[in-house]
């Protein structure tokens, strides 16, 4: 992903100028590590650009910005568009003629130039950027909905900094890092960082929400949400038709990602990384443009700790389509492991024991490719429960066609579809027996749980989202609901430090649009219409493999075999000494046997962040 920063002021002072001549300097050495193809620094009244480029494509981008087609209109940030011929039909039809071979920065200056930014909505792609006009004086954003994008800022004194890398924002030495926000603490502590959308760990730093629009000028600044799906009416046609519809957007949205050049893949032994490989192979060879580059296969499983068969699956899906892999063993990787060093170079902390290993991964894979392409989306929208759709056509059609439907679904398939009637989770909440994950952590200081009302914000956390759509709640919320912005921001290159893009086909809106449509029985019960699609393409022993939990944790096999010493006698970090009960956490730690312990080790995680991101500043 390309690198992006700048800050514009409302009011020129010739004082003001050298200061912030000096704070671009700096957010461009932070950003620099995004882009090995290009750095560039800009600064014209009142406004300072820095811009680093990671050439992925296949579409093409401009090789410096900001960029403006009038002199007046300038933008800054990372683009790729899906859906470029419609772009640009839609913009002859209302008399714009612009070339195929436009950058997909120009195709967006265009776009604002003749609709406006109140119609950015209207774009597919994974984007953010900003929109400078000179003249008004007046800067725009946007973030496109599924969050694959970041961008942070900062505003104060009539002045505005940004960036889509968050040590860019900390470049700015006005901005007081060090003053953490404890709403965002509080909240990762019950395991939810992203609750309120807009917080940062720090206090000053703000993040834009997916699908919002930001507008900063002599009025203010307002930010407010532009972007959600639709929601559309039930789709009704044959069966044949919902699967070819459904090939067909989905060729698109891989072919929309996959850069001419090399590319690797996230793959496991699963349905959801294996089709998209399938996609690629069947893409590559019917282009003769592409026919040299290859797709690099990594797939990690936790060899030798147990016998765990991902690996296998993969390797088997790998040779079929002649793709390279490499398969990495990772069950003797201990939690927790070279903490101090990992957790230095996160912007954030991280709850996970396994971040440094996660870290790895990615760095692993830049050394192949600067675009991974992920499975991410397919169980959200594909593994679905049948309850919602049965209340729908009981609502819509009477209680017979209903049943009608569910008795078609069991004499197909030989078994009850799930039902998600939450029959079963609520007898156990009230026999007391709720996953240890639903349980209030125990090792909140009273005065801190008080003051920051947890037990209310965790069970707001924990509620059942409330959603408009009549038949799909689950898949819509997951789409509309800035899930997939936490998931990816982890994999952007602010947190994994190399320039490699993630691009995740099955999140193309496209294609989601269309898979919120279609019928939940059959086709989103079990990825009925992915394995249908996946006919004579796919391996049968992975087509046909059921998806299955996780049988073994390797954090909870690693504690019992004593190979990990659980024992915290380390003292805590400063800022969480009043919030945590340390001697509680610790026994909670030390007697856990379920996956409650990774629960009790959030403390641990963020006194080790805080630790390691401050060590450097008590050395000075």
């Amino acid at each position: 992903m390309s690198g992006f920063a700048g800050i514009v002021r409302l009011e020129l002072a010739p004082h003001t100028a050298e200061i912030d001549r000096a704070a671009i300097g700096c957010m461009a050495q932070a950003i620099a590590f995004r882009g090995p193809d290009a750095q560039q620094q800009f600064t014209q009244d009142g406004a300072s650009f820095a811009f680093s480029l990671l050439t992925t494509g296949p579409a093409p981008q401009v090789s410096a910005q900001p960029v403006s087609l009038d002199g007046e209109t300038f933008l800054l940030g990372d683009v790729r568009l899906d859906g470029r011929d419609e772009v640009i039909r839609k913009l002859g039809q209302q008399g714009i003629a612009v070339q195929l071979s436009a950058t997909e920065e120009e195709l967006v200056l265009h776009f604002v130039l003749r609709f406006g930014a109140q119609a950015l909505h209207e774009l597919d792609g994974d984007f953010s950027f900003v929109l400078w006009n000179s003249r008004k004086r007046k800067l725009t954003a946007f973030r496109d909905l599924t969050g694959a994008r970041p961008f942070f800022y900062h505003c104060g004194n009539g002045k505005l900094s940004f960036s889509n890398t968050l040590q860019a924002i900390l470049a700015d030495s006005s901005i007081s890092w060090r003053e953490y926000d404890l709403q965002f603490i509080a909240d990762s502590l019950l395991g939810a960082p992203h609750h309120d959308p807009e917080r940062t760990v720090y206090r000053e730093a703000r993040r834009l929400p997916a699908g919002s629009l930001l507008e900063f000028s002599a009025g203010g600044l307002s930010v407010r949400r532009i972007a959600n799906l639709p929601i559309e009416e039930l789709l009704v046609c044959r069966d044949s038709e919902i699967i070819e519809e459904f090939r067909r957007l989905f060729a698109q949205a891989v072919a929309d990602r996959l850069p001419h050049t090399d590319a690797a893949i996230l793959l496991s032994g699963g349905l959801d990384s294996t089709s998209i490989a399938a996609e690629v192979a069947a893409l590559r060879r019917s282009s003769s443009a592409d026919g040299a580059a290859k797709l690099h296969g990594l797939c990690v499983d936790f060899q030798p700790l147990y016998d765990d068969e991902e690996g296998v699956y993969a390797s088997r899906c790998a040779r079929a389509l002649g793709m390279p892999l490499e398969v990495v063993h990772s069950g003797e990787s201990l939690p927790f492991a070279d903490w101090q060093h990992s957790f230095r170079e996160l912007p954030e902390p991280l709850g996970d024991p396994y971040c440094s290993l996660y870290l790895s991964y990615r760095k692993r894979i830049s050394q192949k490719a600067r675009v991974v392409l992920s499975g991410d989306g397919g169980d959200e929208l594909l593994r679905l429960q049948a309850a919602p759709y049965l209340r729908f056509l009981r609502r819509t059609r009477g209680v017979w066609n209903a049943g009608t439907e569910l008795l078609r679904r069991l004499v197909s398939s030989g078994r009850l579809p799930p039902l998600g009637f939450g029959i079963r989770s609520g007898v156990r909440r009230r026999l007391g027996r709720a996953s240890p994950e639903e349980r209030f952590p125990a090792w909140f200081s009273p005065d801190f749980e008080f003051d920051h009302r947890l037990r209310e914000r965790w069970g707001q956390m924990g509620a059942p989202p409330t959603t408009p759509h009549p038949f799909n709640p689950k898949a819509y919320n997951a789409m509309n609901s800035g899930l997939f912005a936490e998931v990816q921001e982890i994999c952007d290159s602010t947190w994994t430090l190399v320039p490699l893009q993630t691009r995740n086909p099955f999140l193309d809106r496209r294609l989601c649009r269309f898979l919120l449509r279609v019928p939940l029985i059959p086709w989103a019960l079990n990825k009925h219409l992915l394995r249908t699609a996946q006919t004579g393409i796919l391996p049968e022993e992975i087509r046909l493999r059921p998806k299955t939990p996780v049988r073994r944790d390797p954090l909870l096999l690693h504690a019992k075999a004593g190979s990990w010493d659980r024992e915290m006698t380390e003292v805590p970090a400063d800022l969480l000494r009043p919030l945590i009960d340390w001697p509680l956490l610790s026994k909670l730690i030390g007697n856990a046997s379920d996956t409650s312990l990774y629960v009790h080790l959030r403390p641990v995680a963020l006194s080790r962040w805080l630790k390691a991101v401050e060590m450097p500043a008590r050395i000075q």
